[in-house]
């Protein structure tokens, strides 16, 4: 929906129109159009995407929350002391705004450039996971979580829609890595433990259905491990991350496509010649990406699996780069301009919509976090 130019704020426009109402905004975005900011060097227009009365974040960058037609994306809402939170579903083509969880929300599924978000929704007295369609809207329950004395992860869901991997957390101590099967309804562990603390799972690309998995070493993380599981097979494979490869990973980790191989961000030294690699189940040693001083923190990767992410945590204005998965360039596209504050809504989170067109990041810019877009200038990337 566009609504015409008037004497009257886009916010008026829309409650007398009668799209506003309990407290939820059913189109509050600007539509995505006159920036914010246009980059010197790399000429990408900086746009706001919500502007929302709350805390507002693009949930995280590993795994898209955004469907394969790059039209939408999903996004997150903190309560706040008038509002609860909630789970909505911007459109990047009008700017309307989209609620799909009113209260209460769970940190989504894993399900990357998908034509669902997935997501946990508490029911009654029941633990639900549900899906709504990117472009329809339409909602359906895909199954019920067992009860079980524990807590479980938000999990994530294959790309052929047929299982879904959650970590779950025992009260007892401990962690595992359940999979259900969507098709028949059956459910196993892939692993468990009490040495490590299993989390960050999502799903592989390549049509293998592997789960990349993070394992923290308890107590107190003296390890950040990599490893992939299989749904055919209990235990995992390891990727040569953390020591003696590397230094400890951040807890930064994606899919690099369909490769296979995964890009992860790691800790830095003085001496450090880069702090992003890449690694396949087998390599002996990891292959640093980019031989540079920049400290990178949160990174993701192109659908095309050409591109990583990354944000410059320790730089003044967070300036987000994209850089060649292979060829060790990378360039600044943007400044986020967001402050940490010690929430995960200050976190840049940024990634590439599925066409390459959009890079979607979370800023304190405006005052509150909200959702922002740098669109690409044409032949950026190929400047790369």
């Amino acid at each position: 929906m566009k609504t015409q130019k008037t004497g009257i704020s886009r916010r008026q426009f829309l409650q007398d129109a009668g799209l506003v109402f309990a407290g939820v905004a059913y189109a509050t975005a600007a539509t995505p159009g006159k920036p914010v900011e246009t980059d010197p060097d790399s000429g990408a227009e900086i746009v706001q995407l919500t502007d929302d009365g709350r805390h507002t974040d693009d949930i995280y960058g590993e795994q898209p929350y955004s469907p394969r037609e790059s039209n939408r994306i999903a996004v997150e809402h903190a309560a706040s002391d008038k509002r609860d939170g909630g789970i909505s579903i911007v459109d990047l083509t009008d700017g309307s705004v989209h609620p799909v969880v009113t209260s209460n929300p769970r940190f989504p599924a894993f399900h990357a450039w998908g034509d669902y978000l997935y997501y946990q929704e508490t029911v009654g007295h029941k633990l639900v996971l549900r899906r709504c369609h990117y472009q329809t809207f339409a909602k359906n329950e895909v199954m019920e979580l067992p009860k079980m004395e524990g807590r479980f992860s938000y999990g994530t869901v294959s790309q052929d829609h047929r299982y879904y991997a959650v970590s779950f957390h025992p009260e007892a101590g401990g962690s595992k890595v359940l999979l259900f099967d969507l098709k028949t309804g059956k459910r196993r562990t892939l692993i468990e433990g009490t040495e490590y603390h299993f989390k960050h799972e999502q799903f592989s690309r390549d049509g293998r259905n592997r789960v990349l998995i993070q394992a923290n070493k308890m107590p107190d993380v003296k390890e950040v491990r990599l490893g992939a599981l299989d749904v055919d097979r209990e235990g995992v494979q390891w990727f040569p991350a953390d020591r003696p490869h590397t230094l400890r990973p951040t807890g930064h980790e994606a899919w690099v496509g369909t490769s296979g191989r995964i890009l992860f961000s790691t800790a830095s030294a003085k001496d450090s010649q880069g702090n992003v690699w890449t690694a396949a189940l087998g390599d002996a040693v990891p292959v640093l990406v980019s031989k540079t001083t920049t400290r990178f923190g949160h990174v993701s990767v192109s659908r095309c699996g050409g591109f990583w992410i990354g944000d410059a945590t320790g730089e003044k204005g967070v300036p987000i780069h994209i850089g060649l998965v292979k060829g060790g360039v990378h360039r600044r596209l943007a400044f986020s301009r967001t402050v940490h504050d010690g929430k995960q809504w200050s976190h840049t989170h940024p990634y590439l919509t599925a066409d390459n067109r959009w890079l979607i990041f979370n800023s304190t810019r405006s005052g509150g976090a909200q959702v922002y877009g740098a669109r690409l200038k044409k032949g950026f990337l190929d400047s790369l």
